[in-house]
């Protein structure tokens, strides 16, 4: 797909017009892009890890899992040493 010449700063100045909330759904979709893994076959397997996604996800509805995986992202703590 050829992208339209449009440089970095005019995204950002684009981004910069954007209403409060059109902002956080661009938020939120940059973080699920980026969350995105490529999985390869025989490195794992799928239908145990679908399985266990939906038992995560059993009983919550969209907003409530999107408040988990929002919180989850907002702070990365350091351990407190190399061993942990």
């Amino acid at each position: 797909m050829r992208l339209p010449d449009v440089s970095f700063t005019d995204v950002i100045k684009a981004v910069d017009q954007l209403p409060p909330d059109q902002l956080r759904q661009l938020r939120e979709y940059i973080q699920q892009r980026e969350q995105q893994i490529e999985l390869k076959a025989g490195t794992l397997n799928m239908d145990e890890l679908l399985e266990g996604l939906e038992e995560m996800r059993a009983g919550l509805t969209d907003e409530e899992f999107r408040e988990i995986e929002r919180a989850m992202n907002e702070e990365y703590i350091e351990p407190l040493d190399k061993d942990q």
